[in-house]
């Protein structure tokens, strides 16, 4: 089953939102709308009615009630009117039966008020120039009012319901005019030159109402009217009604006030279309909506989750660029610093890794070459050992003469070459060691060479070697003289043991300008170094010249010794074979002399 995303969940969200709201507003509109709206009605003819009482009861004047009524019928669509206990009219709409629909004029210019008891033909069809006949009742006796029992207009017919007997009830019509005991049949033709407006049909509509009331209150023998709201259905045009009756407290007045409920059957139903085409729009407008805002949403949060499956696959590339400052873009800015930390985090481990790959490699190593060194130690022990054990067991055993002193000579430069190696591997050890700090000053570098020269220029004279050097000027360096001095007389000394007889040995020192340093130069020539060996000679014990001859000495820790005395100064160094011989170098920091006291 495909997996859902989070753009669909949310629009599916919205919709069903939009959809759960819009069907319980339309379902408690047409629970509760209708009974909402009828209880408002009643509240508000309550009130008018209560207000009015008041007015009459604080004596105001007729104008004034008038007035107010006027205002009440307007705002409420109300017919309201104030009687006595005798019918007659005190207050606000007078109930004249006046009811008419539309006026005709025949052709001896005679005009006829055509009226009509509830609405019981429907005017609408009639239109001003219109030609109709009628035949009907005459009901005034200055035969102008007609109430029509058929009407023709060209080929259509319109007849009434049956006629009410309200207008046979001898109630006023104007003021100046009765109701005929026995109507006249009358028959007439001519153009409709006026109708009324709706409004004023609605008001005759209600004025029918409260007619009939009182016309049934009047056949009672006792004429009483209860406080109530009653819901009256015209049956003729299937329209409810509310009709309010109160009686005024301490007079004979009555109110009655009457206004239709067609209003709200005709608000539900052109509501309910209203919220079929509204539903569709809104709906259409929603899934857009929707879409947009699902997409806007979820478009950081797939993203996201790319950025995260990336991260989780050791792949921090990718950043989520922060657009916005809410919780969504709070959550990009986390998602980087965790991709950041990680990846940097993750760095520093492989890079720890690599750092112990490493020193675990050296630690073979140094234990390969402190094997090695362990040995060599041994062996370079064994050998003077040897000979002096030798020798004096030889003097001993009277081998050899007791007072010849050539053979105590042996033995002496035996010792001395032990001492001298328990020395240099004491140099080592303790230039090793990381507490050991070098006596830093500032010294003539071609100073020290010149001390270093004069203790062994014998040796290079005894073996016929030429030292060449020039003096230019004075080399001022920063660095543990004693230390320096070690290195050159190391240096100088190998170069005169390895240099054949009768060769030179050239002596240079060069000022770096652009990196402000001194470099020291020594060459011997016609010698060479195999380049596979050139970087292992400054390790311990190890020498070019396998047989380890007494002719060139040493115990093979002065290179050892030379290179753990430099990097101490971190000076570059080494040695490289050039077209002469071979050439050993180093550098250290120059010194300026301007603060120097000669």
């Amino acid at each position: 089953m495909r997996k859902r995303g989070i753009a669909y969940k949310l629009f599916l969200i919205h919709i069903l939102l939009f959809t759960s709201i819009f069907i319980i507003q339309i379902v408690f509109q047409s629970i509760y709308f209708e009974p909402y709206y009828i209880h408002k009605k009643k509240q508000n003819m309550e009130d008018f009615a209560h207000a009015i009482e008041s007015k009459i009861k604080n004596n105001e004047s007729t104008d004034t009630i008038n007035q107010y009524i006027s205002e009440m019928s307007e705002s409420n669509n109300a017919i309201i009117s104030v009687i006595d206990d005798q019918l007659q009219h005190h207050y606000g709409t007078s109930l004249n039966n006046n009811y008419t629909q539309f006026v005709v004029r025949t052709k001896d210019n005679k005009k006829y008020n055509i009226i009509d008891d509830f609405l019981a033909i429907d005017y609408k069809e009639i239109n001003e120039e219109d030609i109709i006949s009628i035949d009907g009742l005459l009901l005034d006796d200055k035969e102008s009012l007609v109430l029509p029992n058929k009407i023709k207009i060209g080929t259509r017919v319109l007849e009434p319901t049956e006629v009410s007997s309200i207008f046979f009830e001898g109630f006023t019509i104007n003021d100046n005019d009765i109701i005929n005991e026995q109507p006249k049949p009358i028959a007439i033709e001519g153009k409709v030159i006026s109708k009324p407006t709706e409004s004023k049909s609605f008001t005759a509509q209600k004025n029918v109402l409260i007619q009939e009331m009182i016309v049934t209150m009047n056949r009672k023998e006792e004429r009483v009217f209860t406080n109530q709201i009653y819901t009256v259905r015209d049956t003729q045009t299937d329209i409810n009604n509310l009709v309010l009756t109160e009686n005024v407290e301490g007079t004979d007045l009555v109110i009655f006030a009457v206004t239709s409920l067609q209003s709200v059957d005709e608000v539900i139903g052109n509501l309910n279309q209203y919220y079929i085409i509204l539903f569709i729009f809104t709906m259409i407008i929603v899934i857009l909506i929707a879409i947009i805002f699902s997409k806007t949403l979820s478009k950081p949060l797939v993203k996201m989750s790319t950025i995260a499956n990336q991260i989780a696959n050791q792949n921090f590339s990718e950043k989520y660029i922060v657009k916005s400052k809410d919780e969504l873009g709070q959550m990009g800015e986390a998602l980087n610093k965790i991709s950041t930390n990680l990846e940097q985090k993750i760095t520093e481990l492989v890079h720890a890794n690599e750092k112990l790959a490493q020193d675990y490699e050296l630690q073979l190593k140094l234990k390969e070459k402190e094997k090695e060194f362990v040995a060599n130690v041994s062996h370079e022990l064994k050998t003077p050992l040897t000979v002096i054990n030798g020798y004096i067991k030889g003097i001993k055993n009277g081998v050899y003469e007791q007072n010849d002193l050539k053979y105590c000579d042996v033995i002496l430069d035996e010792v001395d070459r032990m001492t001298e190696m328990v020395q240099e591997m004491l140099d080592i050890s303790r230039l090793e060691s990381p507490i050991y700090q070098l006596t830093e000053s500032t010294f003539d570098l071609w100073h020290t060479f010149l001390k270093v020269y004069d203790k062994f220029k014998a040796m290079a004279e005894e073996k016929g070697l030429q030292v060449l050097f020039e003096i230019d000027e004075e080399a001022y360096v920063n660095g543990d003289i004693k230390r320096i001095e070690q290195v050159i007389t190391n240096l100088f000394v190998n170069a005169v043991k390895y240099t054949p007889k009768h060769n030179r040995i050239n002596i240079k020192i060069v000022y770096l300008e652009s990196f402000n340093k001194y470099m020291f130069k020594i060459e011997n020539e016609n010698i060479f170094i195999p380049n596979d060996e050139i970087e292992q000679i400054w390790d311990p014990f190890y020498r070019v010249e396998k047989s380890r001859n007494k002719e060139f000495g040493g115990s093979g820790l002065g290179l050892a010794i030379v290179k753990q005395i430099l990097e101490r100064h971190h000076s570059s160094f080494g040695v490289n074979n050039t077209e002469n011989g071979v050439e050993f170098y180093f550098d250290l920091r120059a010194v300026s002399t301007d603060y120097l006291d000669y």
